[in-house]
């Protein structure tokens, strides 16, 4: 009796795949039986067939995205203090993916920010515009564009830090114009980890999506969901930062926050990709920062 081959196993690799999306995504390709790689820059126990450290000069690395069948860019920088980091860690690992999957039309996953612009004087925007430019370029490429991301307590992620009151009383401070009205529409991490799933296997179209989670608010708003109560909050320019290499980056991202703007576009996304968006009552309110 002729038994049938069994269909091979689908190949994923995770570039980035230490940081909070990436460990996420692991466990989802793990329950799904995907065959998963993840490249990282530090040795790391991650949940993974194979851990490619060093990625970025490793050519360990090439060999398992050109025989990939989908690719997970998840590699970021935040916060640092020279352009080059941005370029190196962002704009660099885009053109390797890229380099490795040649003319194939391996489907590239990759988020991107709704203000990417390789022309913003702002590093980390510029340096996603970049990004965005070269993995356009291949044509089973998929670009998800996203405001900020949130997790809940107890790790709080990083927009979710700037909403919480410091301590007891403190105001909290937004920076730019229109600080308080600004909307945005916040996406939980779980849901970027199981859209980029949904993406890596084949679901919905190559192209560029804007996603949001599903609800809008302003920025005020925001702090008192985030805070579970009323809070104080105060107002500043930009310009009062001490350090100018941040209002280039982490604070002038938050100046300049914006929701999708096409809502029911970015909820057709998530229909697309077979997301069932998660609201935000269900992370937050956060718990109290420790003095």
């Amino acid at each position: 009796m002729h038994q049938p081959h069994p269909a091979p196993v689908r190949r994923v690799v995770v570039a980035g795949a230490n940081s909070p999306t990436g460990r996420l995504l692991l466990l989802l390709l793990r329950d799904s039986g995907i065959h998963a790689t993840a490249l990282v820059r530090r040795p790391e126990q991650l949940v993974a067939d194979e851990v490619i450290a060093n990625w970025t000069g490793n050519p360990q690395s090439a060999d398992a995205i050109a025989t990939a069948d989908a690719v997970v860019l998840l590699t970021g920088v935040i916060g640092a203090d020279h352009w080059s980091a941005y370029e190196q860690g962002m704009v660099g690992t885009a053109r390797r993916v890229a380099q490795a999957v040649g003319a194939r039309g391996t489907r590239v996953v990759y988020f991107s920010s709704l203000l990417a612009d390789a022309g913003s004087d702002n590093w980390y925007l510029r340096a996603k515009g970049m990004a965005e430019q070269v993995l356009r370029q291949l044509p089973g490429s998929v670009i998800f564009r996203l405001g900020p991301v949130v997790r809940g307590s107890p790790q709080p992620l990083p927009f979710e830090q700037a909403l919480l009151q410091q301590s007891p009383d403190a105001p909290v401070v937004l920076y730019g114009d229109r600080a308080e009205t600004r909307t945005s529409r916040p996406i939980n991490l779980g849901d970027v980890a199981t859209i980029a799933e949904s993406a890596a296997l084949g679901m919905g179209t190559a192209g560029i999506h804007e996603l949001g989670g599903p609800e809008e608010h302003s920025l005020a708003q925001l702090v008192k969901l985030a805070n579970g109560g009323e809070v104080t909050v105060r107002t500043a320019p930009l310009q009062t930062l001490a350090c100018p290499t941040l209002q280039r980056s982490v604070r002038d991202l938050l100046a300049r926050i914006a929701a999708p703007r096409d809502a029911a576009a970015a909820a057709a996304t998530a229909a697309e990709f077979g997301l069932r968006l998660t609201p935000l009552s269900l992370a937050w309110p956060l718990d109290a920062m420790e003095t």
